[in-house]
């Protein structure tokens, strides 16, 4: 975040400086007068002069809004981004045509985005913010889908008694499966490297 102290005659002036030197408008700016001018005493007591402390006020919201916006216009994607504040941190929605590239295969490339976006976001502020990317409510059905899948998986282990593999996941997917299978009669544990490390679904001994 970025503050500077400024000084001045007056305090619009201290204001002022302060503003220039950061580089910003008045209305982004946190401003704490730390002192007021004096004019001094018959020359014997010297004046001073106003000073003021000027922080940057950060709107996070509106940041990744424009970064978002920024960042597809550069990548020629036609789409646009909703960024609001949830309940868990920054919520962006991005919309448009055409979008399985950016959500990639098993949205990996979504992913690196909801990364990059974080990364982004969080150089500029003090407390670290969640930020949570998605596109035309992928994660949503993604999830809806891989329970299903871990659902679908332990119903045959426990009809056929015989474990079942699931599909290759991500290690936030691969905790989902263990978190909605944890309460059944089935064991759940990973096999294999990153990328493609996989759930496997057991009889419980």
């Amino acid at each position: 975040m970025k503050e500077a102290v400024g000084t001045g005659k007056t305090v619009e002036e201290a204001i002022a400086s302060a503003l220039a030197e950061l580089k910003i408008e008045r209305e982004q700016a946190d401003i704490t007068i730390q002192e007021l001018p004096s004019k001094g005493l018959l020359g014997i007591i010297p004046g001073k002069n106003a000073v003021v402390h000027v922080r940057e006020q950060f709107d996070s919201v509106l940041y990744i809004s424009d970064w978002l916006d920024e960042l597809l216009r550069k990548m020629q994607v036609n789409a646009r981004a909703k960024v609001e504040l949830g309940a868990d941190g920054i919520e962006a929605r991005i919309s448009g045509h055409n979008l399985g590239a950016l959500i990639g295969r098993r949205g990996q490339t979504l992913d690196s985005l909801q990364y990059l976006t974080t990364l982004v976001l969080n150089k500029k502020t003090e407390d670290y913010v969640p930020v949570l990317v998605d596109i035309g409510d992928y994660r949503k059905k993604r999830q809806q889908s891989i329970e299903r899948a871990a659902l679908s998986g332990a119903s045959r282990v426990l009809q056929t008694g015989r474990k079942h593999i699931l599909a290759p996941m991500t290690p936030a997917e691969r905790r989902l499966v263990h978190m909605v299978l944890s309460d059944k009669d089935v064991v759940t544990y990973s096999i294999g490297e990153d990328p493609r490390r996989k759930v496997v679904i057991d009889i419980k001994k």
